[in-house]
């Protein structure tokens, strides 16, 4: 393959995987700020106690004074982001182990198969010599196997925004729409290992430290996503 010959990649279809965390991640702050703002003359911050106090009977009449602390954090914050996130992979991690194991086992079962395929697409000489079957298969170990956490994480956490901000809308269209906004997040994790695992299992570059190098000299952050909408188109 001549190198010289290729086109730089645009940087622009790198950045559409963070587009939707951005502009979700902005929305969602500038949100928590309108609610800061009615609060500003107290002082107070979000992570200060918010003390409640209940009266319970007790026995012989008379109650009983219980209080309770809770710290309060803004709907929409980063850190509230963060949590839900880890919370939806906490309480899925069983399905979640399952289906990485699986995925593992497929694709490790499956790769030579696609090792072959990827040699035709090249017109490659010998497309089904033995040599170098499993060449790249950690790097797609590393892409496939957290992108199915990743996105499946995302899901929920644009589910249940999207739930919230739109009641209106038919569950089915939000459920759609957050599945989509969930593969382009994982997508972004996911292309650069699929850039480096083609390649090297044609044979341009031989082992995974040189096709980081050799991918980043020749066309810097945007060759880690060369093809990234023909990627995207397929799993979404």
């Amino acid at each position: 393959m001549n190198r010289s010959s290729s086109k730089r990649p645009s940087r622009v279809p790198p950045l559409l995987s963070l587009l939707f965390l951005s502009i979700f991640l902005s929305t969602q702050l500038s949100a928590a700020t309108k609610i800061c703002l009615p609060f500003q003359p107290i002082k107070r911050t979000y992570s200060s106690a918010i003390a409640t106090t209940a009266m319970l009977p007790i026995r012989g009449g008379g109650a009983a004074k219980l209080s309770k602390t809770a710290t309060y954090s803004p709907p929409g914050s980063a850190n509230t982001i963060l949590k839900s996130f880890y919370q939806t992979v906490i309480n899925a991690r069983s399905h979640l182990a399952a289906a990485a194991a699986a995925r593992a086992i497929s694709i490790f079962a499956m790769y030579p198969i696609d090792t072959i395929k990827t040699r035709m697409q090249m017109k490659q000489g010998d497309a089904f010599r033995m040599s170098g079957l499993y060449t790249g298969v950690t790097g797609s170990l590393v892409g496939q196997v957290p992108y199915g956490v990743l996105t499946f994480g995302s899901y929920e956490i644009y589910k249940k925004s999207l739930l919230n901000r739109f009641p209106n809308v038919k569950p089915a269209f939000i459920y759609a729409l957050a599945a989509i906004m969930g593969d382009v997040t994982g997508s972004g994790w996911l292309c650069p290992s699929e850039v480096m695992k083609q390649q090297l299992q044609a044979g341009i570059y031989p082992s995974m430290s040189e096709a980081i190098k050799g991918i980043w000299k020749k066309s810097g952050v945007g060759g880690f996503y060369q093809g990234f909408t023909g990627g995207l188109a397929r799993y979404v």
